[in-house]
């Protein structure tokens, strides 16, 4: 079984290297005509330096609110926490291009917060960007950040109360050096996902003063055909991206896992804080349930009468079968991965060689989707017609794009199903199938159903690897929407929007009901 489990594990791992290397080797065919003179170009540094400031203040807004927002969870009485955690998740995997019409929607000049409001406001630009950075990732820090909270051991809380300890005491001596690594992973991670943003940047910058790297490198190969400053934008992205990913990683593996607690000495906030914590959370549902009526506002203006039912079909269509060839490939990969580092479980060298497998699939922190979509296309582009390899080439990328929360999401039920019955399997010698019919199967099932349903979404919700090698015999339900809010047509992008939400909605629904929800009525 071992044996079988390396060969899978191993050509999972070739096969990604393979991917890696065929794209570097096509951003290395275009590096003839570059030269050190060629990056002394003032545009390309005022777009760096506006990549990495809009980063550095998403991650920071982020930061900050996610962690005020997870002290009031914690402080005020728990009302529902789980589904409150719930809507956090799902902030942070709603698909792109819906939180960017919900800014528009709400925030836009013809926004209904705009008619509300006595003064008006610019949303293209970096305003907006920061907007829609803080929708998808303030959710996924205050998450975490309240996760950490319930972790303090009751003691600390206890010898606080002993001390007299005040809010600013219990924050400086108690909860920042708790949140502290925790904050300086998520911080990184924002950052590393901000800064190659493109779908945001591209549909709310509103101009070349608001280009990042990934917009950048779209425009000289979509519009101007520059693959020399194509090139030079990949390669700063990926020299930067690598760096903050590699910090990244390296602050992970330093992160200790915390199991929750069940906590009964929190500090008796005072009227005045209470009332704060209690704004704190006010802005913040505020916040989300603007952005997200703003997704839907514009459906009264849609005219019913002549509704795009052809192009919603075809882009449904297009967008289900990227969505389905893009998790076959996560489920192919990510399980060989698995499979191997379940075997290994228990020998040191086999947990050092499944970390550097784990980096490897993790290559899109690494190197940015938009900068492998970048080197293959250059090597494709020598070789042909692009335009036949769109849909396998999207589905692939998308697919490298989800398989760390594919792994990430079966790892602790993987690792938890091998301690109990690891030694059962050595004992009793059963086959591969068996041990994963009887045993694994029925303790993974809810795990993979989420992580399949993660996965889809995810790959039906980008549009940034279609947007830069796609035909336009190819349009999917992300890229259908941009083209609508690009030509003004808030009314029909909002319904596309809803097409999409439904879609996501049936995804998770059909494999919770096929996968996940038997498993729970079992136990």
């Amino acid at each position: 079984m071992k044996q079988n489990a390396a060969i899978a594990g191993y050509s999972a791992s070739v096969f990604l290297a393979l991917v890696v290397l065929a794209a570097f080797w096509g951003l290395a065919e275009q590096t003839s005509a570059l030269s050190w003179q060629a990056f002394n170009d003032v545009y390309l540094w005022r777009v760096l330096r506006f990549s990495l400031w809009q980063a550095l203040l998403s991650a920071l807004l982020a930061c900050m609110g996610g962690i005020l927002v997870a002290r009031a969870w914690f402080y005020l009485p728990a009302r529902a926490i789980h589904w409150q955690l719930r809507l956090a998740n799902l902030c942070f995997v709603c698909p792109v291009i819906l939180v960017v019409l919900g800014c528009v929607g709400s925030f836009g000049t013809n926004g209904f917060l705009q008619h509300l409001s006595p003064f008006s406001w610019k949303i293209y630009g970096l305003p907006g960007i920061l907007l829609a950075h803080s929708f998808l990732n303030m959710p996924l820090v205050a998450r975490y950040a309240y996760l950490q909270y319930q972790a303090i051991p009751a003691s600390y809380w206890r010898q606080g109360k002993q001390l007299g300890f005040k809010q600013v005491h219990y924050w400086r001596l108690i909860e920042w050096p708790m949140l502290r690594n925790r904050i300086a992973g998520l911080f990184a991670l924002v950052l590393l996902l901000c800064f190659g943003s493109f779908t945001i940047v591209l549909a709310l910058g509103g101009g070349p003063k608001s280009t990042t790297l990934e917009v950048a490198i779209y425009q000289a190969l979509r519009y101007d055909f520059d693959p020399l400053f194509a090139l030079q934008c990949a390669l700063l992205q990926l020299l930067i991206a690598a760096s903050l990913g590699w910090l990244l990683l390296g602050r992970e593996q330093q992160d200790t896992i915390r199991h929750q607690q069940n906590l009964t000495q929190t500090p008796v906030l005072g009227g005045a804080a209470r009332l704060l914590h209690y704004l704190i959370i006010l802005a913040y549902y505020g916040f989300i349930m603007s952005v997200m009526a703003g997704m839907f506002s514009p459906l009264s203006e849609l005219n019913w009468r002549d509704l795009p039912w052809q192009q919603w079909l075809s882009s449904s269509l297009y967008s289900l079968s990227i969505a389905g060839q893009s998790v076959l490939w996560v489920v192919l990969l990510g399980s060989a991965l698995l499979w191997q580092y379940a075997s290994n479980l228990g020998l040191n060298k086999g947990i050092k060689r499944h970390k550097g497998q784990e980096l490897l699939a993790s290559v899109m922190l690494l190197a940015p989707a938009m900068v492998i979509t970048t080197g293959l296309f250059f090597l494709l582009m020598s070789r042909g017609d692009i335009s036949r390899y769109t849909v396998p080439l999207v589905a692939l990328i998308n697919a490298l794009m989800s398989l760390p929360f594919y792994m990430r999401s079966l790892k602790p039920a993987l690792n938890d199903a091998v301690k109990q019955y690891g030694r059962l399997n050595q004992s009793l010698n059963l086959p591969a199938l068996s041990q994963l019919r009887f045993i694994y199967w029925p303790l993974l099932r809810k795990p993979l159903s989420v992580a399949l349903s993660l996965c889809m979404v995810l790959s039906l919700g980008d549009m940034g690897v279609i947007a830069l090698i796609g035909s336009v015999d190819v349009t999917t339900l992300p890229l259908l929407l941009f083209q609508q809010l690009s030509s003004y047509q808030y009314a029909s992008a909002s319904a596309t929007g809803l097409i999409m939400l439904l879609l996501c909605g049936l995804i998770f629904y059909l494999l919770d009901i096929s996968l996940g929800r038997h498993h729970a009525e079992h136990r």
